[in-house]
């Protein structure tokens, strides 16, 4: 089978880092393609793509509606001659007049996304309960339902004797770094609140609010208590999870929460807001901890009652490991979709 992936950036994003995996899968048994439509993407990104993947690169800027980029698009498309397109952006099949000869999937990553377009498609796929039920509330048929997978077997699991004995409570927050969807103010202020020396945040990740945040920890004089240790390869981030005592994410919204099920599988704590798809993830509290989504206070007193039941929360992430291995491996992905694409 010959499967296009098609998406229209290639940054850092749990879109992106599903398109890795699942590609990646995919290219042992199928020929399959990357098409990016703009100008937006990373080459570290695309360095983790199998060399077996050809990536048509169509350079567009963001919002052109220039004529001869739809015609790369379409050409791109004709010389690899797919089965099927797979898309991640519901309106780009507005610029593929030629779709309606091929078989066409969309996978939808968020809640709330713009849809326009979305009744050209054969299929329609959602990363979580959460966002095929938002699908359907706004007028939308509801849609298939495959979660985003992770490569569980290269997680490093943590130790735990190195767990909760040291002095410092370190905690990791992983994800671009845009505060007003990705919430990482929430965890600075909550931080300051806490008003303990020994617990430190690292956040993994690059964004536009990176200059926001710095500045906010000097303000909060957390300077000597935050690192940001900017992008980090996947392979890092499955090598070093286990080194922390915590995952927060603080997200303001959410699609499903790749970087939850990662720290699932490496065996530490999470703790999440509570929106739909990340409790979700934890099993609507079985597996994990959250607390109210844009409540600084909240994230203070459930990072207080965390650090000082870190034996009770351990016992937690022991439970949420099982389950993340069980519901988030990309096989189970990747056999998902496969059914969808000959169905």
């Amino acid at each position: 089978m010959r499967i296009l992936h098609i998406i229209y950036s290639f940054n850092a994003g749990g879109a992106e880092r599903m398109v890795i995996t699942l590609a990646n899968h995919q290219v042992k048994r199928n020929r399959v393609g990357l098409c990016i439509i703009n100008n937006l993407y990373s080459q570290d990104l695309l360095d983790e793509l199998d060399d077996r993947i050809p990536q048509f690169c169509i350079n567009r800027k963001k919002g052109s509606r220039n004529i001869f980029d739809v015609l790369r698009l379409n050409w791109c498309i004709l010389k690899f001659r797919p089965d099927v397109l797979h898309i991640h952006d519901a309106d780009a099949v507005l610029y593929i007049p030629i779709s309606r000869f091929y078989y066409t999937l969309l996978t939808i990553h968020a809640t709330d996304l713009p849809l326009t377009g979305i009744e050209r498609y054969d299929r329609t796929v959602a990363i979580s309960k959460a966002v095929a039920c938002n699908t359907e509330k706004r007028g939308f048929m509801k849609p298939d339902m495959v979660y985003n997978g992770i490569s569980t077997s290269a997680i490093q699991h943590v130790k735990r004797d190195a767990s909760g004995s040291k002095p410092n409570f370190r905690i990791v927050q992983v994800g671009r770094l845009e505060h007003t969807v990705k919430g990482q103010h929430l965890l600075l202020e909550a931080l300051h609140k806490l008003s303990s020396p020994y617990v430190t945040v690292d956040f993994v990740g690059d964004g536009s609010s990176y200059g926001y945040l710095m500045e906010m920890t000097g303000k909060l004089n957390l300077e000597n208590q935050v690192r940001f240790l900017g992008y980090r390869n996947i392979k890092w981030i499955y090598r070093h999870l286990c080194d922390y005592q915590l995952l927060v994410q603080p997200s303001l919204s959410e699609g499903f929460g790749l970087t939850i099920a990662e720290a699932m599988v490496a065996g530490i704590p999470v703790l999440v807001s509570n929106l739909a798809a990340p409790l979700e993830v934890i099993g609507e509290g079985a597996f994990g901890y959250y607390f109210m989504c844009g409540d600084a206070d909240n994230l203070c007193r459930m990072l207080q009652q965390i650090i000082s039941n870190y034996e009770e929360a351990l016992r937690v992430s022991d439970k949420g490991r099982e389950y993340a291995l069980t519901n988030f491996d990309y096989i189970k992905m990747a056999e998902n979709y496969a059914n969808l694409y000959t169905e």
